[in-house]
């Protein structure tokens, strides 16, 4: 496995490999809710699967929230992450901003992103991003809340969705609360 380590004066070491998965999060700056509209989530949405196409990325999982969003996706050139990123920000910012009338500056205020070391993290990574709805009290149940995969999820695959989900038991997981909790 080729892998690149990248070390930054004043940020954490980033760690890049070629046809692996990866976890990102991206926060709207000081937590602001403005993911807070249908139309506005779907422009998101939308320049986030325009992007994962353009990049040649696969996307597995993905949630929206007011402040924050999470998806999980294998990419294919991992020294692109920080362009997708950069353009996925710039891009949603621009059309949201349009949406909403406002001018707020900076929109993003930063992302996260994390490697995905086996089938076990994969699964519990992937049942911590869709269960974010209930963690941040949004709905009680992942069936009332439209903007996930978790309907497309439960429509392709039911029975793997429901094992994973009692075997990784994502209200227990931590290890995301870091970058969940900005």
């Amino acid at each position: 496995m080729n892998f690149i380590l990248k070390k930054y004066t004043h940020a954490p070491a980033h760690l890049f490999i070629d046809n692996s998965y990866y976890f990102f999060t991206g926060a709207v700056y000081k937590k602001r809710r403005l993911l807070s509209t249908p139309e506005v989530i779907e422009i998101f949405i939308s320049y986030l699967h325009q992007f994962i196409e353009k990049y040649n990325w696969e996307l597995f999982e993905w949630v929206v929230l007011e402040n924050h969003y999470h998806f999980l996706a294998k990419v294919i050139q991992s020294t692109d992450i920080p362009r997708f990123i950069n353009t996925l920000h710039k891009t949603s910012a621009f059309h949201i901003k349009k949406a909403l009338n406002i001018n707020v500056q900076p929109f993003w205020y930063q992302y996260w992103d994390r490697y995905i070391r086996n089938e076990k993290h994969y699964f519990e990574t992937a049942t911590y991003l869709l269960y974010n709805p209930i963690k941040h009290l949004y709905v009680d149940n992942l069936n009332n809340y439209a903007f996930s995969s978790f309907h497309i999820r439960k429509e392709q695959e039911e029975d793997v969705l429901r094992k994973a989900f009692l075997t990784y038991k994502p209200q227990t997981i931590k290890y995301y609360d870091d970058i969940d909790d900005f």
